[in-house]
C-alpha cells in the first residue's frame, strides 16, 4: 500500500532526477551546436544521444527510487532501543519479536512494537522493572492514571506499576508528546509498547 512519504519520495525523486539532467543537457548544449556547425555530428547520431540520454536519466530515477525505497527508516532508532531509553529498562537478550511497525500520519506517527517471553525472560526483565528509576512500588494501575502515581526526572514524566494482567508503564517527554506505554502480561508473557507522536 502507498502511504504519503512513498508519494513524497516519487515526486522528490522525480523532481531532482529532472533538474539533474536539465542542468547536464544544458552543459551539453554549447557542445553540440558546435559539432553540429563543424560537420561532426550527424543527425542520426544527435537522435542516438539524445534517446541515451533520456534512457539515462529514466535508468537513474528507478535506481534512486528503489533505493531511496529499501532504505527510508534508515536512521530511525530501533523500536528496542527506543522502549529502554524512555522506560529506564533493559530488555533480556532471548526474545521474539511478534509486530514492529512504524506509522507515519502525516505530521504524527505510531511505533508498535510487541515482542513474546520465555518465562526465565519475562523473571529478568521484571527485574529490570523493578530497578527502573520510573518504578512505583506504591501504585497499581487499574485503568486510569492518576496524576500522584508518575514520577518525574528531568523532562520525562513516568511511571512503571503493577497491573491486574502484570505490569503497565505510561511516559510522557517535554510538554506531553510523544507518549508512551508498555503493557506486560505476565501470564501470556507479551509485551506491547506503543509510542505515538
Amino acid at each position: 500500500m502507498i502511504d504519503f512519504l512513498d508519494i513524497l519520495l516519487i515526486i522528490v525523486v522525480a523532481i531532482s532526477t529532472g533538474l539533474f539532467g536539465g542542468l547536464i543537457y544544458l552543459v551539453y548544449l554549447p557542445f553540440k551546436r558546435r559539432l553540429i556547425k563543424s560537420g561532426k555530428l550527424s543527425d542520426d547520431r544527435n537522435r542516438q544521444i539524445n534517446r541515451s540520454f533520456i534512457i539515462s536519466i529514466c535508468v537513474l530515477f528507478c535506481s534512486i527510487l528503489v533505493i531511496g525505497y529499501f532504505f527510508r527508516d534508515y536512521g530511525r532508532t530501533p523500536s528496542k532501543d527506543r522502549l529502554e531509553r524512555i522506560a529506564d529498562v533493559k530488555l533480556p537478550p532471548n526474545f521474539k519479536v511478534l509486530k514492529d511497525e512504524y506509522q507515519d500520519m502525516m505530521q504524527d506517527y505510531a511505533i508498535l512494537f510487541d515482542i513474546q517471553f520465555d518465562k526465565s525472560s519475562t523473571a529478568e526483565f521484571i527485574k529490570s522493572i523493578k530497578t527502573s528509576k520510573f518504578y512505583n512500588t506504591n501504585s497499581f494501575h487499574k485503568g486510569a492514571w492518576k496524576e500522584n502515581d508518575f514520577i518525574v526526572i528531568d523532562s520525562v514524566k513516568a511511571v512503571w506499576c503493577k497491573s491486574p494482567k502484570g505490569f503497565d508503564f505510561s511516559g510522557q517527554e517535554g510538554h506531553g508528546f510523544p507518549s508512551y506505554y508498555i503493557e506486560l502480561d505476565t501470564v501470556t508473557n507479551i509485551l506491547e509498547y506503543e509510542e505515538l507522536d
